[in-house]
């Protein structure tokens, strides 16, 4: 009994422990269960938590598979795609090393960093916006995520952040760098403070090329750049900070600068004020510009200095001029011009050439400089043509013409003493005009005219002297002086002036061959004026050449108007070339292009020069010639006999003529030599096979002679003088009805 109660209670014990402990279990997991639930919600919520901070991030954040395919992107990144949804942007990317590098090798260096170290730091490409396929730069940092188990890599994640703008301004920045170290000068940044003190803020590396001063040294001290410009300069670079500073403008000043080794520079400031309270800070550029200064030392020279003597020109003359007047006001002294002409100074230039005569121009300037010394200015304002200025040499007139007329005295005698110019021993002369000024004068233009006026008045007295000038004198320049003006608007309206009249040239049968075409001008006041009034003030005052080219124009016209009627075609025309115009380098292709425009053979036209034209250069009078036997043209030597080796100039150069001079057939009546003379050039044409033209022929025994002796033409009133084109023409068609044909055969060519 007692066994089985035992039993039964061991039972009912054991049951109940059982209970007891599925109960202890039961609440055990359930408290596990609920610990779980929490933990896992807690998880869930800080997973969303950390979604969402992600998803706020600025820098894109991803997740990726070995193989590059997209599993997580957040907003930033799918934003910096181009696109507007995580769903859209994961559809759209395919293959991230094509589609998304713009240097598709740049993911196998990504790939490479990563499974080598496990993580990728600041790894910087340029890249497209998937969407747009607009290029950035970007940089991305990333980490492998292995499987803890095995090892195996399951994928990476990183993060993406563009730096375009941060590319782009270190690229400026590099650019910037590249272009001061190239740009010639140097760019710099200067601080002022209200109390006076300075600091330089800026220098580019240009800076120590152009001052040769070392940047560093100059950022500490920026005094040491004013240490090495000029002390004369110095004054013009502070004042002219100041005055910038002032006004706050704009800040320029050229200056000189010594470098540290010596070498002289010339430098210009240039910069712009930026004002911060009371400071200013200057944002400036300096630049060399040393050689833009030598260019214009040079163009000054040649603008107010003669180049073969280095003396004054006409223009700086007339400027100090202009200043000696004003000084004569201001102090009641006198000063003087003397104009210097050398004497016959053509005759060498054209008999011995044009670097003989060079020579003795620089000469002369040499000697009037030591005669004058430092009382006075030297200047060349013409070809010939020297004046002297003398500043306050007299509190009277009668004192500073007594100065005046010593110091030309010197310069007489000066030029009367022999010149050695190389082969040549040449002895001269000048004539000198000398004008007193005081404060009354007028104008600097005014009182070289006087000179010049005085200086003509001593030519006329017979050279090699000197003249004071007298008012009275004032009416024959002031004649010469209107004369130009006259010339120059004649020449510029284009010359309808000017007209040619013809002189006809006859055969030894009396018929009419040719004409010389001889320059009349029909003025609107003074009525008909002949060359030997207006053509030497051409020559002066270098009109010469222009008078030549439209002389040229209007012979070849008339030609060609000729050639139109039957009567006249077969007749030639000479026309004289003075030496300006024949040795002028447009002379040829001028000359050239009037032949073809008005269709004129130049075997009808004949360019009469002088031996004072073939005295010039020999190898271009030479060259000239061939030219215009090129052309066709014929070569006719004026006034021959007048010189000294025409006879060289006959067998040199290719002459078709030569023209007795006239002096020389006005004798022939009555003087033995002369008729010698004109026997002699007779018979020395023949034999060089060349034509003779007499001109000036009057009457008919000199006609007699002239054909008795075998002159192919003759010149001169004793057929007809000079007449307008219609007249000649009437002239021809009465006088030579004959053929044009049998006229043209008649002269050779």
């Amino acid at each position: 009994m007692n066994s089985v109660v035992g039993s039964v209670i061991d039972l009912a014990a054991s049951d109940l422990w059982l209970i007891t402990a599925n109960f202890i279990l039961s609440v055990l997991l359930g408290l596990w269960m609920m610990r779980y639930r929490r933990l896992y919600l807690g998880a869930r919520l800080e997973r969303e938590a950390n979604d969402e901070t992600i998803e706020t991030l600025t820098e894109g954040i991803y997740r990726s598979l070995p193989d590059g395919t997209q599993m997580r992107a957040n907003r930033a990144l799918v934003k910096l795609n181009g696109y507007d949804s995580e769903a859209e942007m994961l559809a759209a990317v395919k293959d991230i090393a094509k589609e998304w590098y713009v240097d598709p090798t740049r993911r196998d260096d990504f790939m490479t960093i990563l499974e080598r170290d496990g993580f990728v730091q600041d790894f910087v490409s340029e890249i497209y916006r998937h969407k747009t396929r607009e290029r950035i730069w970007i940089t991305e940092s990333a980490r492998l995520v292995r499987d803890k188990a095995t090892g195996q890599v399951r994928y990476y994640e990183g993060s993406v952040r563009e730096i375009t703008e941060t590319v782009e301004r270190l690229r400026l920045e590099e650019q910037f760098r590249n272009l001061v170290r190239q740009v010639p000068g140097a760019l710099f940044q200067y601080r002022m403070l209200p109390d006076g003190s300075v600091s330089m803020v800026y220098l580019s590396p240009g800076y120590q090329k152009l001052t040769g001063l070392p940047i560093p040294v100059v950022m500490q001290d920026p005094t040491v750049f004013l240490r090495h410009v000029p002390e004369e300069d110095r004054a013009l670079f502070g004042q002219s900070l100041s005055e910038a500073w002032g006004k706050q403008q704009a800040w320029e000043v050229e200056h000189k600068f010594v470098t540290p080794r010596g070498e002289q520079k010339w430098l210009r400031v240039s910069a712009t004020p930026e004002f911060k309270g009371g400071e200013v800070l200057w944002h400036g550029y300096l630049s060399d510009i040393t050689q833009h200064k030598e260019h214009e030392l040079e163009i000054r020279t040649l603008a107010y200095y003669d180049t073969l003597t280095n003396l004054p020109n006409r223009r700086l003359f007339l400027d100090r001029m202009a200043s000696a007047i004003a000084a004569s006001r201001e102090t009641g002294r006198h000063g003087a011009v003397l104009f210097v002409d050398l004497d016959n100074f053509k005759t060498l230039n054209d008999t011995q050439g044009h670097d003989t005569g060079d020579r003795y121009l620089v000469q002369v300037a040499e000697r009037l400089t030591d005669c004058v010394g430092d009382r006075g200015t030297v200047a060349r304002i013409g070809g010939d043509e020297f004046v002297v200025l003398l500043e306050s040499i007299g509190s009277d007139n009668a004192s500073a013409s007594r100065e005046a007329i010593g110091i030309a005295s010197r310069i007489n005698g000066a030029m009367r003493q022999r010149f050695e110019l190389g082969e040549v021993s040449y002895r001269a002369s000048a004539s000198i005009g000398i004008v007193v000024f005081d404060q009354q004068a007028d104008t600097a233009d005014e009182v070289l005219k006087r000179a010049d006026i005085a200086m003509y008045e001593a030519k006329s007295m017979g050279r090699d002297s000197l003249v004071l000038f007298d008012p009275v004198s004032l009416g024959k320049a002031s004649e010469r002086y209107e004369l130009l003006s006259d010339l120059r608007e004649a020449i510029g309206q284009g010359g309808d002036q000017l007209e040619l009249h013809f002189q006809p040239q006859v055969d030894a049968e009396g018929r009419i061959s040719a004409a010389e075409g001889l320059l009349r001008w029909n003025h609107p006041d003074q009525g008909m004026i002949y060359p030997d009034r207006f053509i030497p003030v051409s020559e002066q005052f270098g009109l010469a050449n222009e008078l030549g080219l439209i002389v040229l124009e209007k012979g070849i016209s008339a030609l060609a108007r000729w050639a139109q009627d039957s009567t006249l075609a077969g007749i030639g025309l000479s026309i004289n070339a003075s030496a300006q115009c024949f040795t002028n380098d447009d002379f040829i292709p001028k000359l050239t292009r009037m032949l073809e425009q008005y269709q004129v053979s130049g075997s009808k036209l004949t360019i009469e020069i002088t031996e004072h034209v073939t005295g010039r250069d020999e190898h271009l009078v030479a060259r000239r010639m061939r030219d215009l036997k090129a052309l066709g043209v014929r070569l006719s030597l004026d006034d021959f006999g007048t010189g000294y080796s025409s006879l060289t100039y006959l067998k040199k150069l290719p002459f078709d003529e030569v023209k007795i001079d006239g002096s020389f057939v006005a004798d022939i009546e009555t003087a033995e030599s002369d008729r010698a003379l004109v026997r002699t050039i007779l018979a020395m044409a023949k034999t060089l096979g060349i034509a003779a033209v007499a001109e000036h022929v009057e009457t008919a025994a000199q006609e007699e002679f002239l054909k008795q002796h075998g002159c192919d033409y003759c010149q001169g009133w004793l057929y007809a003088k000079a007449m307008p084109a219609t007249e000649f023409a009437a002239h021809v068609k009465a006088a030579d009805p004959t053929s044009a044909l049998v006229r043209t055969l008649r002269r050779p060519a």
